[in-house]
């Protein structure tokens, strides 16, 4: 089982992926990760600036119900 740590690093990941790798295919990083457990988590980090992040992402995985 993934750790609360573990599970936030895989969040800025993924965050990281969508900007530095799938700039201007993000569909393509949609259509990968549509279904992964982050994924409306992650989405709604969009909402924030970069410099939020650190702050924030933690705040958003409280949402989730990770049993940790």
């Amino acid at each position: 089982m993934n750790t609360y740590k573990e599970i936030l690093n895989q969040a800025y990941k993924l965050r990281f992926e969508y900007y530095n790798f799938y700039e201007n295919k993000e569909s393509q990083w949609h259509d990968k990760y549509k279904n992964h457990k982050l994924y409306d988590i992650v989405l709604e980090s969009f909402n924030y600036k970069y410099s939020q992040i650190g702050e924030v992402m933690p705040k958003l995985l409280e949402k989730l119900d990770l049993k940790v």
